[in-house]
């Protein structure tokens, strides 16, 4: 199945807050703070981070992933293409499936049960990107067929 790549910022995902920062920062001397409105309350109180990194890859998945609870993601450097889905009882719905290009400077908080997968880089230049979550387990959910993704 082929579906197109849409932007983000033009794209409803239901299950996904999107927040695409465009404020200048506040700065002083030796630090600039770029703050963000949005909230994610988990339901675990053990909540961690880390730093993913994402490299071109082609457009296509065969299973996407889902959680318990909420993830935050803040994409700090390159543009990325992820897909999201609905998912009912583990199994997604096909034409529930979206992809979207999504800029540096966007803050994401993907609802939990909401089906999704690791971006991959829109180019050659790398994503990076500040993922805050419980720690969960990421169930994989296999797709009846591959689903491609085109610009």
């Amino acid at each position: 199945m082929k579906i197109r790549i849409t932007d983000i910022a033009e794209t409803a995902i239901e299950g996904v807050t999107v927040y695409h920062n465009t404020e200048t920062p506040y700065a002083e001397d030796y630090f600039e703070w770029a703050h963000s409105p949005l909230t994610a309350p988990f339901s675990a109180s053990d909540i961690s981070g880390g730093i993913l990194t994402c490299w071109h890859h082609t457009f296509t998945f065969h299973e996407l992933e889902c959680h318990e609870d909420q993830e935050m993601f803040y994409f700090m450097q390159g543009t990325a293409v992820m897909v999201f889905a609905d998912q009912e009882q583990g199994t997604v719905v096909p034409d529930s499936i979206q992809m979207v290009k999504i800029p540096a400077g966007t803050q994401l908080i993907i609802q939990k049960g909401k089906a999704h997968f690791v971006p991959a880089a829109l180019d050659s230049t790398p994503v990076k990107i500040v993922v805050v979550s419980p720690n969960m387990e990421a169930p994989r959910l296999s797709l009846k067929e591959p689903v491609t993704g085109v610009l």
